[in-house]
């Protein structure tokens, strides 16, 4: 999810945004995604439309991911590399994370956008490691 402006242009009938502060959830790919808790990341996406879905890479850790929608994952936690998951050190905060399963998004954020782009704002420079 865009945590600042993102330009909006279109080539044809595309839509393409231009690379702006995206916030990130993720979780390890592995089994430990049913343990660990979602972790955040703020970097810089830029996301073209491809059929009917908005997708980009993103460069976490010196590794590009697909990133496909709001946090990386259509609205859901990305799956990343245990690796990156480890490296990672902001866990979403547990009113944030209720916020978010509560929400009402369907590939999309909810109603949570708005908190959660505040409270990724607010705390960006650690969400930028």
């Amino acid at each position: 999810m865009y945590i600042e402006n993102a330009q909006i242009y279109y080539v044809g009938s595309e839509q393409h945004c231009r690379e702006a502060l995206f916030l990130l959830l993720i979780q390890p790919a592995s089994e430990r995604w049913k343990t660990e808790p979602i972790k955040a990341l703020v970097r810089k996406v830029a996301l073209g439309q491809f059929g009917q879905w908005m997708m980009g890479k993103v460069n976490i850790y010196g590794k590009y991911l697909i990133v496909s929608g709001s946090y990386g994952n259509d609205g859901l936690p990305m799956s990343v590399p245990d690796e990156i998951y480890d490296r990672a050190t902001v866990v979403l905060p547990d009113y944030l994370a209720a916020l978010w399963n509560s929400g009402g998004g369907w590939n999309s954020a909810g109603n949570e956008a708005t908190i959660m782009r505040q409270w990724a704002k607010d705390n960006l420079k650690e969400l930028r490691k």
